[in-house]
């Protein structure tokens, strides 16, 4: 099995920045939503500079099952228990618009993204209360939908199904977009100054206007409270050689399945968790067996995880970065639909520089008050402090020896606690065993072969190099230097 997604879309490469730059505006991260919004301000005539840490659509993006769903579990009847009726069908309408957006970018620049409609299923073996009234008021939307009894296709007792959704080639379609605007890759903002306006990047400063952080989760710590407010989820994908269904489907429990058709294949993921806190679970082999229950064959090809951004109440938050901000906008927190709240953020993003009118505006605010966050911000607080805490007051009498090979524990080396990997040659790799972004203890996941911190998520590989934010510096990987 290849440790890579399926998604393989053709992206010319662009050059690293060297030198300092003043500009209009600045998009700072290059995974769909940063490059959706530069697309969006360009269209309008805006000048736009975009940079990404390391490739286009290396993150998140290319690690999507590639939905364009309205579809989402049962967020509506969530919003509806919080919020009110119309809260949930606002929500619903953004959803649709940014489906229809996609349809019209596609017919627009003639794109071949492999796009198919397909049915999509939500379904559930429990007593499926929460997720019929999830579906009457999709009804009253104006959805297309069908209750379902008996879904012989996943062995469900119970299934929403909404008619006519699409799915893609996520890379094939950004392929196809004009890329009319300034790129620089492998330019990663490693600091920002929200006094002056300045992002500080590895090797430059860039001075804008207007500053877009758009990097899956928001690297500014000092303001808007993104600590507190956002959790990250990691799951598993895998696909199958074998077409086995034709349209696509989420089991409603949390860490359920999913599955779509692709090519002459099949995608089936799940196994969600919070990320640095995955026990020795072998969550590939988990998928396995599901796949054999459900359909006898286990032929993987690929296998891969993903990572989301989770917020409170289950829509994103795009808007300004905290509530006085000047010229500072965040887009995150996507809850696993990053492909349609994507293009609604976006779109959203782009109407507030331009001073033009988005009915998203106050629903996807950054500082709404969220129903029931208190919570919800108190269980990540404890969290963050609990993680913390172990790392600093906890003893740990583990060494190298205790290391199986070709895994990783936080060991006692040369004196010091250090994150260690070793390799199936006995080759050990180190690195400190803390994070740069807030000091949490890294763990090891044997599934994702990589670092991860429990705290708010960033992901290092076995040299200390970020796979994913908040963290905006490297582990260090000189022993002497190591924490």
């Amino acid at each position: 099995m290849k440790n890579c997604s399926v998604w393989k879309g053709s992206i010319e490469n662009y050059p690293e920045l060297t030198e300092d730059l003043q500009r209009e505006t600045l998009v700072v991260g290059g995974g769909l939503a940063g490059f959706l919004t530069a697309f969006a301000l360009r269209e309008e005539g805006a000048s736009v500079t975009l940079i990404e840490a390391d490739r286009l659509f290396s993150g998140t993006t290319g690690k999507t099952t590639g939905k364009i769903s309205c579809n989402q579990e049962t967020v509506y009847y969530r919003l509806f228990k919080k919020y009110g009726r119309a809260v949930a069908k606002k929500y619903y309408l953004s959803q649709k618009t940014a489906q229809d957006g996609y349809l019209k970018l596609i017919e627009k620049y003639s794109i071949n993204c492999n796009l198919a409609q397909a049915d999509s299923y939500v379904f559930t073996d429990g007593d499926g209360a929460t997720l019929r009234a999830n579906y009457k008021l999709l009804v009253g939307f104006g959805a297309d939908c069908e209750w379902i009894e008996n879904l012989p296709a996943v062995n469900a007792t119970y299934a929403l199904k909404m008619k006519g959704e699409y799915m893609f080639d996520v890379l094939k379609f950004v392929s196809g977009l004009p890329r009319n605007f300034e790129i620089y890759e492998k330019t990663r903002a490693v600091e920002i100054n929200c006094d002056t306006n300045t992002v500080i990047t590895d090797k430059a400063k860039i001075k804008a206007q207007n500053i877009i952080v758009a990097t899956h989760y928001p690297i500014i710590n000092t303001h808007g409270g993104y600590i507190f407010k956002l959790r990250q989820l990691q799951s598993y994908l895998a696909a199958l050689s074998t077409r086995l269904v034709d349209d696509m489907y989420l089991d409603g429990r949390s860490d359920g399945l999913t599955l779509r058709p692709y090519f002459g294949g099949t995608i089936i993921g799940g196994g969600d968790h919070r990320t640095g806190r995955c026990a020795a679970t072998d969550k590939f082999g988990n998928l396995k067996e599901h796949a054999e229950k459900l359909f006898g064959t286990d032929n993987f090809t690929h296998g891969w995880c993903a990572e989301d951004v989770m917020t409170a109440d289950g829509m994103p938050m795009a808007g300004r970065y905290w509530k006085n901000s000047s010229g500072i906008y965040v887009i995150t927190g996507f809850n696993k639909w990053g492909m349609t709240n994507a293009l609604a953020c976006a779109e959203l993003i782009r109407d507030m520089i331009l001073g033009h009118e988005n009915e998203n505006t106050s629903l996807f605010a950054p500082d709404r008050k969220i129903s029931g966050a208190f919570a919800d911000y108190l269980k990540n607080s404890l969290v963050t402090a609990k993680d913390v805490l172990k790392s600093y007051l906890g003893i740990n009498f583990k060494t190298r020896k205790r290391i199986p090979a070709d895994s990783g524990k936080v060991v006692r080396y040369c004196g010091k606690k250090r994150a260690v990997f070793k390799d199936a040659n006995g080759k050990l790799y180190v690195i400190g065993s803390r994070c740069p972004h807030l000091r949490g203890e890294l763990q090891w996941n044997s599934n994702s072969k990589c670092w991860e911190c429990p705290c708010h998520g960033s992901r290092f590989d076995i040299y200390g190099n970020i796979v994913s934010e908040p963290a905006t510096k490297a582990c260090k990987c000189n022993c002497e230097d190591a924490d």
